[in-house]
């Protein structure tokens, strides 16, 4: 589109119409802010939790990884580190049933929120800001919802992204960035027999698997969705 020409023969009321239905036609092709922004809360394993622009929103398709968690030992209190935790919205749940939660997270904002969400729910979280894994520990679990849409693909299959923190989408070139450092790093704070949980999309499963494998992992199985989706990766440390 060329340069708009100046004329005063056509300002006033015509142009404040020409105004308005640019805006119109912009906010028509635009998405709508995320309703769970626009309230400040959402749901997720029916617990309420904070949101705003500064983490990404729980998605139901996340449960399925807290329910694996909670039902492959639930006689056993657990030590779990959560990393990547946004809003935290993993760890508060498996600190509600009585685990003992680490929770990571290398933005400061996000923190925050997941503080406030912990308060909400009343449960001790012992957050840390860092990048993915913090100093010293052993666990027997570790989960983590990484970043893991790729670069080129982030706004195009959920316009809602758009409005989420970038960080906690863009998963690299081919959205596996965070899953080689966390195939490398993660038996460093497992203990022996630990269990790492990972949520993916089901373009990325065999490449994930295969990270895992070639990293010493073992056991290595991939659950689907309630959509039929490939959705989490459960891997044991030799």
């Amino acid at each position: 589109m060329g340069k708009p020409q100046k004329s005063k023969a056509r300002s006033g009321a015509a142009g404040k119409t020409s105004t308005k239905s640019t805006k119109s036609a912009v906010s028509a092709k635009s998405p709508s802010i995320p309703i769970a922004y626009k309230c400040g809360v959402t749901y997720f394993c029916e617990t309420p939790f904070y949101v705003n622009k500064d983490v990404l929103i729980p998605r139901f398709d996340t449960e399925v990884l807290v329910e694996m968690v909670l039902l492959h030992d639930s006689s056993k209190r657990q030590s779990i580190l959560d990393i990547c935790t946004g809003s935290g919205c993993i760890a508060i749940v498996l600190a509600k049933h009585d685990h003992e939660v680490t929770a990571t997270d290398i933005s400061r904002k996000a923190l925050g929120v997941a503080r406030r969400n912990a308060k909400l729910n009343d449960v001790n979280v012992n957050f840390v800001h860092c990048d993915l894994f913090p100093r010293g520990g052993m666990f027997d679990v570790i989960t983590c919802n990484p970043p893991y849409i790729k670069t080129a693909d982030i706004g195009k299959h959920d316009p809602s992204t758009l409005y989420e923190p970038r960080i906690a989408l863009d998963g690299g070139v081919d959205g596996l960035d965070f899953y080689v450092r966390i195939a490398r790093n993660a038996g460093g704070w497992l203990k022996s027999g630990g269990t790492l949980y990972l949520e993916i999309c089901h373009e990325i499963a065999n490449s994930v698997k295969e990270l895992l494998t070639v990293n010493g992992f073992e056991d290595i199985q991939v659950v689907e969705d309630r959509q039929g989706h490939d959705r989490v990766i459960k891997a044991s440390k030799k």
